[in-house]
């Protein structure tokens, strides 16, 4: 039995054609069932974010309604604040400031004293320096006399 080449090639080219059906048959099968999927992912996907979204929205209102109620018992609480009280505070911090200004003129006055006295108390070391036996070593400056005794 002889082998026809011609028939060979035509066997083979069929074979190939057949193969080349099954592949896209298995092809679009695929494809159908990929995009199948992700469109049951992408549906489930869109479930999950409009549940998430809706859960923050209600989150998010319930934070302002309370932000909204405090934001009115504080404006409630300063309104609440009479005439009287308002006025009493007025004058509390009327008198701490005039409290703080004798206290700096005392304070400016005492410096003022001190400063004055400084002389006099120069002087007064000096002449216990004076008669202080010259044996001892004299320390000079008024902190120095100071520090000595």
């Amino acid at each position: 039995m002889t082998v026809d080449p011609v028939q060979l090639l035509r066997d083979a080219e069929e074979e190939i054609e057949r193969w080349l059906c099954e592949l896209d048959a298995t092809y679009g099968a695929l494809l159908a069932e990929a995009q199948e999927r992700a469109g049951a992912i992408v549906a489930d996907a869109e479930d999950e974010a409009a549940t998430i979204l809706a859960s923050a929205r209600a989150e998010a209102e319930g934070l302002v309604a309370d932000a909204e109620r405090l934001a009115g018992e504080q404006l409630d609480a300063l309104r609440a604040l009479t005439d009287s009280e308002r006025e009493a505070v007025g004058e509390e911090l009327s008198g701490l400031r005039e409290a703080v200004t004798r206290l700096r003129t005392e304070l400016t006055r005492v410096v003022d004293t001190a400063y004055d006295a400084m002389p006099a108390v120069e002087a007064t070391a000096d002449a216990i320096d004076r008669a202080v036996d010259d044996s001892e070593p004299v320390k000079r400056g008024f902190l120095g006399r100071l520090l000595r005794r």
